[in-house]
């Protein structure tokens, strides 16, 4: 190690550090906020906040992981009333739509889901349907954010 310059090292030290976890997981950062992206396959996506900063959205946190080149998403609507058609190449249908789960429930005497509407199971955690768009949710800290590709009942 004593052959690799400063820079080189800390790398080396990054990596050993990401090596004994799962796995590094990209990360974004939204004003104050923290995200991590945990699962990014072709069915799903979840996001964890571990920073919140409740002024801005899981539109923003999906926005600098697009940015980033780590997703791919597309939508109608502004910033402020997003709607969700397609994500990593995958656009909804007569047939198939992406659903938004999260685990925020009431937060600021604001229902933000709801069980009723259905539930998703990740890890342990139970999901419910989001009362909102991506960009009405805010990011909480300790939340985490689901979308998931859902078939629609009797299409």
């Amino acid at each position: 190690m004593k052959h690799l310059h400063r820079a080189g090292r800390a790398a080396f030290a990054a990596l050993l550090f990401c090596l004994p976890l799962s796995a590094c997981r990209p990360s974004a950062d939204i004003g104050n906020a923290r995200t991590e992206l945990v699962v990014n396959d072709e069915t799903r996506v979840v996001i964890e906040v571990l920073a919140g900063d409740p002024s801005h959205s899981l539109y923003d946190a999906l926005s600098v992981f697009r940015e980033n080149g780590q997703i791919s998403f597309g939508g109608e609507g502004s910033r402020e009333d997003f709607y969700l058609t397609s994500l990593g190449g995958l656009e909804a249908d007569s047939g198939n739509f992406w659903a938004v789960y999260t685990t925020l429930g009431t937060w600021e005497g604001q229902p933000y889901s709801n069980a009723e509407w259905g539930t998703w199971e990740y890890d342990g955690r139970t999901f419910a349907s989001a009362s909102y768009g991506v960009s009405g949710l805010p990011l909480v800290e300790g939340e985490w954010y689901a979308l998931v590709w859902t078939a629609i009942e009797g299409a």
